[in-house]
């Protein structure tokens, strides 16, 4: 990358003075030579730093030495003086001139090393920029791929490349083409362009090429970048046409409420349904939103290993509903979580219907987190008597818990209160004040009070035993 000697000569510290103007305006790096002939070593474009050590004793060799200098491609001399010479030797001067190459004076107290290590940080800073332009560049391009069009990809190559962008097809017909304003001045201005092709998607059905003028030379690795974007485009599997497409066709049904509303997902989509239109869904509840994003995350790890989706959706910040394949089970669900299951709690509920799965039920799973503990779970099956799987019983257990907590959560949900949860904590606690209390993180005459309304609205009497067990049951059945 090369540097100006203006910018050379405007470093007070280097303390360089110009003795003769060089004839170009920048140098590609710095050198350090003391041979008498150095030709082999001398790189083009190159600043030679020299004292002129080996032309102590014949100092009238100096102008010979300069020459073999430009002749190897040096643009400029930095001569030290106060070591072999006081003041810069008359031969050089006048072969300098005569050469125009360009001739600074390096004071004594300045160490070539210090003007090499400048050229060298400053090199190095320079392309550390360039290279964040490009990483910048290639994200801007990178982002006008996503929606898939192919006009917003060119323009903004046209815009980030300074140029005229065409992407050619079959017959070398425009599929797509931009200019921008700096080269639409360089052609009005009768500048020299330079061009370029790149060939796209091959084929004999579909020749495409990518097609840059511009009066700069443009970055080859932006270039690459854009035409790799573009071959992708052009190149989309039909596959993934085809699941847009659905997914469209499912937002429309959706947004318009048409069909049967028996689907649940796309049908060309990995599911967690079955073939016999079974799922299971689970609820998992955190106390942070981090630790829900984590457990998310390690969902989302394990279902893409064994080549899965993952399907959840946010209840609110601190709750999320999953949908796992029915054959995955609770066991295997808390194994997916990892670590993460330590930060969460999770109600996993027994297959069902996919098209049964409705609000109330995740509710009632989410409700269910509300007894649990961080790092607790509430599996189906766990501790539960044989019976009440039954299938008359489990009925009947879902049909007492609609009728008892479907009158609490609707005065949650216009009340703001917490009445279903209440009961849920108190049945769990053997209908102990004092735990529920600490549970709910709540005064005991708040609990008290609480229960005391639940039974007033919900017609019971929980200190009937037979009324606190079918209570405890419809509460804890399992959805």
């Amino acid at each position: 990358m090369d540097l100006t000697f203006t910018w050379l000569t405007h470093k007070p510290e280097l303390a360089l003075r110009q003795v003769v103007a060089p004839s170009t305006s920048g140098f590609a790096l710095a050198q350090t030579n003391e041979l008498e002939d150095a030709t082999e070593f001398i790189q083009p474009d190159s600043l030679v730093l020299t004292v002129g050590i080996a032309f102590k004793d014949n100092q009238s060799d100096l102008g010979r030495y300069i020459d073999h200098l430009a002749d190897a491609g040096a643009v400029a001399i930095g001569f030290g003086t106060g070591l072999t010479f006081t003041t810069i030797p008359e031969q050089v001067v006048t072969t300098a001139r005569r050469r125009g190459i360009g001739l600074f004076e390096v004071p004594r107290h300045i160490p070539f090393i210090s003007i090499l290590t400048a050229i060298h940080q400053e090199q190095r800073r320079r392309a550390q920029l360039e290279q964040q332009r490009l990483i910048d560049d290639q994200e801007r391009l990178t982002r006008s791929a996503i929606p898939g069009s192919l006009d917003m990809l060119v323009s903004t190559a046209a815009e980030l490349l300074d140029a005229s962008v065409r992407i050619n097809g079959p017959g070398a017909a425009p599929v797509a083409a931009a200019e921008s304003a700096g080269y639409t001045r360089a052609v009005d201005e009768g500048a020299r362009l330079r061009s370029s092709t790149h060939r796209l998607v091959s084929g004999p059905k579909r020749p495409y090429s990518l097609e840059v003028a511009s009066a700069q030379r443009p970055p080859a690795a932006l270039l690459r970048h854009c035409a790799g974007l573009a071959d992708m485009l052009l190149a989309r599997p039909a596959e993934l046409r085809a699941a847009r497409n659905e997914l469209n066709a499912f937002a429309l049904s959706a947004r318009f409420g048409l069909g049967d509303g028996s689907t649940l997902l796309p049908r060309g989509f990995d599911t967690p349904i079955d073939d016999s239109g079974l799922t299971r869904p689970a609820v998992i509840t955190a106390d942070r939103t981090r630790a829900l994003e984590q457990a998310r995350n390690a969902l989302d790890t394990a279902a893409d290993a064994q080549g899965h989706f993952l399907y959840a959706a946010p209840l609110d910040p601190l709750s999320m509903v999953v949908l796992v394949h029915p054959d995955q089970d609770g066991a295997e669900l808390l194994a997916a979580l990892g670590p993460t299951a330590e930060r969460v709690r999770v109600a996993v509920s027994r297959p069902l219907p996919a098209a049964d799965l409705d609000a109330a039920h995740i509710r009632a799973l989410k409700s269910r987190c509300g007894v649990l503990a961080l790092g607790d779970s509430a599996l189906p099956g766990s501790s539960r008597a044989s019976w009440l799987t039954e299938p008359a019983v489990a009925e009947a257990l879902r049909a007492q818990r609609k009728e008892l907590f479907g009158v609490l959560e609707t005065e949650d949900a216009e009340r703001h209160t917490d009445y279903a949860r209440t009961l849920t904590v108190f049945l769990q606690h053997g209908g102990q004040l004092a735990q529920t209390a600490e549970a709910l993180g709540i005064h005991r005459h708040t609990a008290r009070s609480r229960i005391a309304r639940i039974q007033e609205l919900c017609g019971i009497d929980l200190a009937d035993p037979a009324t606190f067990a079918e209570a405890f049951f419809a509460a804890t059945s399992e959805v």
